[in-house]
């Protein structure tokens, strides 16, 4: 038929086409068949891998905290301040005298940016000379950088601004034994320092002898006033009011060697303001002690110790071995914050990572039970969970920090320090389980009624295969993330009870972020900044890095994202 000589679909002819389209075919039919994939089909966890690769985010966090980590590992390893004399320093290194000390790094000497220095400003010309005439070897007054004349109603005055070196601390007083004397002097013979204006021993003041007779002085001065028939206000009363105002000032500062007078204003003398002595030559006049021969004395050996009168910054370096320069400076106590930043970082970064773990497991076991099996298991934990969490975490430390310093086996056994971390720990692991037993039992839900859990369960699995090989796999991704975003969680809050007070870990000679940040809010942002700016820096990197970080895992074990590797 017709239709028959024609190609389906089209009108035409079988006859029509053309033979040359029908050549033999040149290829081996050896060649035709199908060929076996080359590859293999990727792991679950190297997915995870490439998935958590691509988000740059969460890379960055987790460089931020490997590095926040490797800081608080390897700091205490390779500070000077670490291996200090644990005798003179048994609760670790401190120094008052250089207390409050600004951020040194030596890449900024002289720079007034990091550098150690500090801009005073508004300061008399008293101020100036205490800096100025200094007798140690390190001068606190770098240069006077601002001046300004102030005038109030017919009286004149100039304040100035002065850039400060923090760590010029001065000539301070201490007493040493003699076997610590005999190394001064050997050390100071062995650099030819002895008795020179470089050396670390400088003469000691006999600020006494001085103010008795200048006390003489001002009772001779206000006999010829009066003899002369001039008013005076120096009496029996003000001229002792004098000299006690003097040595006390004396007491106080170990920087002044020089001779210290009443202020005078139309011969009336003040009782509490006071002027450099000068000579002549407008020079201040020493109070150096000396000896029958007129020689500068430099030591006095009083039962069985050696006073002695040293540039503290040389002094510091001989006796501990390193250079007082701080990196992020010092707090109120002297403390190198470098080194606490570190330990309070690791010791945060501890006590959040055990906290955490100790808490997933528990929510863990216990979400997976109500989860899996529900019905009246699942109903009693539920209200279990409920009645623990009424129960504020402040009030289980509370009692616990309280019983367990009351007990004296345990406080002997752990000591002070272990008590505190022993309430922490017990206090947040109370309840801090709760919420990831309540993701753990959420998740438990949504996947033991999918096809393939049945279908394992039809063909005969057991309930730990079920648990272990279908549904936790696919819980992962949240229970890891909510699990990691535990841990600043736990920092936070440590953080927040050291910094209002509730918990001090400083009186059992431990440091945390929070106790830093305790330390910063007691220095004050105006007045020393640098105490609570590093910790704050530290504390917020922590808190965005987890967060980023956690979330990069979320998307890395989500099992719907597997096979979008490429």
């Amino acid at each position: 038929m017709e239709n028959e000589n024609k190609v389906i679909g089209t009108s035409m002819n079988y006859e029509e086409l053309s033979p040359e389209l029908f050549k033999k075919s040149n290829v081996d039919n050896s060649t035709l068949h199908d060929q076996a994939f080359e590859t293999k089909p990727i792991s679950f966890l190297k997915g995870a891998m490439i998935r958590f690769a691509k988000n740059k985010a969460s890379i960055v966090a987790a460089i931020i905290i490997a590095f926040i980590v490797l800081f608080a590992l390897i700091v205490p390893l390779v500070s000077p301040t670490t291996y200090v004399d644990k005798v003179e320093y048994p609760t670790g290194f401190r120094d008052a005298k250089f207390s409050y000390a600004l951020p040194y790094n030596p890449m900024f000497e002289g720079s007034g940016f990091w550098d150690g220095t500090e801009v005073k400003k508004g300061c008399s010309k008293k101020d100036v000379d205490f800096y100025t005439y200094d007798d140690s070897n390190h001068k606190p007054l770098i240069k006077i950088v601002g001046e300004k004349e102030h005038v109030v109603g017919a009286s004149r005055y100039k304040s100035y601004d002065l850039k400060i070196d923090s760590y010029a601390v001065g000539c301070k007083s201490v007493f040493i034994n003699e076997e610590e004397y005999q190394k001064l002097v050997s050390y100071e013979q062995e650099k030819g320092i002895a008795k020179t204006d470089k050396s670390i021993m400088k003469p000691l003041r006999d600020y006494h002898k001085y103010l008795e007779d200048y006390e003489q002085e001002l009772r001779d001065t206000r006999e010829e006033l009066e003899n002369q028939g001039i008013k005076t206000n120096l009496n029996d009363t003000s001229i002792p009011a004098i000299i006690d105002y003097l040595k006390t000032y004396y007491n106080q500062s170990t920087r002044i060697w020089y001779k210290l007078a009443a202020s005078v204003s139309n011969n009336s003398y003040s009782q509490n303001s006071f002027v450099m002595a000068r000579d002549a030559s407008g020079n201040p006049q020493d109070i150096y002690k000396r000896d029958a021969g007129g020689n500068l004395v430099y030591a006095e050996k009083t039962n069985g110790l050696y006073e002695i009168r040293v540039d503290y910054y040389d002094y510091f370096e001989f006796h501990n071995g390193f250079a007082p320069r701080f990196v992020f400076g010092t707090n109120s106590s002297g403390q190198d914050i470098f080194l606490r930043l570190a330990l309070g970082a690791r010791f945060s970064l501890l006590l959040g990572v055990g906290i955490s773990f100790i808490n997933f497991i528990i929510g863990l076991i216990w979400g997976a039970i109500s989860g899996y099996y529900g019905g009246t298991a699942d109903l009693v934990m539920e209200r279990v969970t409920d009645i623990i969490s009424c129960i504020p975490s402040i009030i289980i430390l509370t009692i616990c920090s309280i019983q367990f310093l009351n007990n004296g086996a345990l406080k002997a056994a752990v000591g002070e320090a272990g008590i505190s971390v022993l309430a922490f720990l017990v206090a947040f692991v109370y309840s801090g389980w709760i919420g990831v037993a309540g993701t753990t039992r959420m998740q438990f839900y949504r996947f033991k009624g999918q096809e393939y859990v049945l279908a394992s369960r039809t063909l005969g699995a057991k309930d730990s295969r079920l648990i272990f090989r279908h549904i936790l796999p696919n819980a992962a991704g949240t229970l890891v993330t909510s699990s990691v975003l535990m841990i600043p969680g736990v920092i936070f809050s440590e953080s927040s009870l050291s910094y209002l007070g509730i918990i001090d870990f400083n009186t059992s000679g431990l440091c945390s972020i929070g106790s830093l940040l305790n330390d910063g809010q007691a220095a004050g942002l105006k007045e020393h900044p640098h105490v609570l700016l590093f910790p704050c820096i530290v504390i917020s990197l922590l808190m965005i890095s987890f967060n980023l970080f956690g979330n990069g895992l979320r998307d890395a074990f989500n099992t719907t994202l597997r096979g979008s590797e490429d």
